[in-house]
């Protein structure tokens, strides 16, 4: 909630203090007795000379561009950054996380941390409090919300209105609420990322970010789309105490030597991906000759139908791994035209040497298999195929994490369209996959996303191109739109939820 002063005389008063103090940090209102801000002063007497004989501490924002924790190591852009900074000036470093903006200018000025790495701006009102170093790096406001898709929601889960949201972390919190923007509503102490996760769940229709987090998470979330909005660039840069002049005198320095900007470019460039094109989500289809579909039609028409698919499935899924190429080979040891891994090649008898039709009975026992253990847990035949796909690319290890997780979100476990398959898009975040109960880490879920996706669009139209649309096993499948690994145990079906 956000408080303005009316009458330029404001009672302060326990939380009322708190309320209007972080009101004004994050918004320019008008609180006119700075004095009265617990946080517009120093409580300690700390500076350069006392981190050299002790630590820098640096006080962090759990964002994937401040600072991330996972397995056995931490990441995130401005903590890599200090990071250097503190090594090549021989002082130890550890990374202090803080969960609310309403406290991290607190905990600077009384000392608990020396730097803050936080996405913060130059310039704006925190700097009548604290001093800001040079910019390292600008970034410019981006609209985030759900792309249009092909595929009817019927679930209701996207939030039904046009306000827009901005976290009070945000680098344009201040200039947005300066300017009034129609439709962006600072309200939230969500981090950008939390914030971000929010919009691909379906609990917040659309949310302002930077470009850099654009370009940082758009391949990873493909369900969400990207789009340049009218507003200001901003320069981030990092937070001292006003009583630090030697801290921030070396942090400028850094950041100034024409050695470092070019280092800091490559850091910076490497949380960077390839930025996908704003539209519609994709719908996959095939170029098909009504005469031969595959060099392979008549070893799939004889050995690959059954199990409540048609033989067209494991061509969609073909194609989709190695478009009919029997030799392909993929980086993480796959082979074959249903691209198997060698444990699980084994398993039916498999090795490369063996002939096609070989490969393709193998695929089918074992989407066969698939289709078995998610029986009592996905009932609906057609969102069962999508789990057994999901399964087939990724393992159905991670495909239970991604139904657990989905239905803590509030998703229903048993749709893959629009609920586990968002949901499946978190595993690559360490906060989610690394959460108790989710046992198989790290997924690439944006892969399972097309996966799926791109199989059941060519599926259909493959039926379609040869008669078999309306057959009773398949109609459920809407009109849309690989590597195979081991099951995680042997007990599989009994560790699947029972609903």
């Amino acid at each position: 909630m956000i408080i303005r002063e009316r009458t330029g005389v404001v009672v302060l008063g326990g939380a009322v203090v708190l309320a209007i103090a972080v009101a004004t940090m994050f918004t320019g209102g008008g609180v006119k007795k700075e004095q009265d801000l617990p946080w517009d002063h120093a409580w300690v007497d700390r500076d350069w000379a006392a981190i050299q004989q002790d630590t820098l501490r640096v006080l962090v924002l759990r964002d994937p561009l401040s600072w991330e924790e996972r397995p056995k190591a931490v990441s995130g852009l401005e903590f890599e950054l200090i990071e250097r900074f503190a090594h090549q000036q021989h002082v130890p470093l550890v990374a202090i996380p803080v969960d609310h903006p309403d406290s991290m200018l607190m905990a600077l000025q009384q000392g608990k941390g020396d730097v803050i790495a936080a996405q913060f701006t130059t310039g704006g009102q925190r700097a009548k409090w604290i001093s800001l170093s040079r910019s390292y790096h600008k970034v410019r406001p981006m609209l985030a919300q759900l792309r249009e898709d092909p595929l009817p929601n019927k679930d209701g889960t996207i939030a039904e209105t046009d306000t827009i949201l901005l976290s009070t972390w945000s680098p344009f919190s201040e200039a947005f609420d300066r300017r009034h923007t129609k439709g962006v509503h600072l309200g939230t102490n969500a981090t950008p990322e939390e914030l971000l996760m929010q919009v691909l769940i379906g609990t917040v229709r659309s949310a302002v970010v930077t470009d850099a987090h654009a370009n940082h998470e758009a391949k990873r979330f493909p369900a969400i789309e990207f789009s340049a909005m009218d507003g200001p660039e901003k320069e981030l840069c990092f937070a001292v105490r006003k009583n630090s002049p030697l801290l921030l005198k070396k942090l400028d320095a850094w950041i100034a030597a024409p050695e470092e900007e070019e280092l800091r470019d490559a850091l910076v460039g490497a949380y960077m991906d390839r930025f996908p094109k704003p539209g519609a989500l994709r719908r996959r289809s095939m170029v098909i000759d009504p005469d031969s579909i595959s060099p392979y039609d008549d070893a799939f028409r004889r050995n690959g139908g059954g199990a409540g698919f048609e033989w067209q499935l494991l061509v969609a899924m073909a194609w989709k791994e190695t478009r009919f190429d029997s030799t392909a080979v993929s980086n993480q040891g796959a082979q074959g035209i249903l691209q198997f891994m060698p444990g699980t090649a084994a398993r039916f008898g498999l090795d490369s040497t063996k002939a096609v039709v070989d490969h393709i009975r193998a695929a089918k026992r074992y989407v066969g298999r698939l289709d078995t253990l998610w029986m009592r847990a996905v009932p609906d035949r057609g969102q069962r195929l999508r789990f057994v796909l999901a399964s087939y690319n990724a393992g159905p290890g991670h495909i239970i994490d991604a139904q657990r997780l989905a239905e803590r979100l509030g998703l229903d476990p048993k749709q893959w369209d629009h609920n586990v398959e968002r949901a499946v898009q978190l595993l690559a975040k360490p906060r989610y996959y690394t959460r108790e109960g989710i046992r198989n880490g790290f997924c690439r879920g944006d892969q399972v996303f097309h996966y799926v996706r791109d199989v059941t669009a060519i599926y259909t139209q493959l039926l379609a191109s040869t008669g078999k649309a309306t057959n009773k096993r398949t109609k459920q499948l809407p009109e849309e739109g690989t590597t195979i690994v081991e099951p995680p145990d042997t007990n599989l079906r009994s560790a699947l939820p029972k609903r």
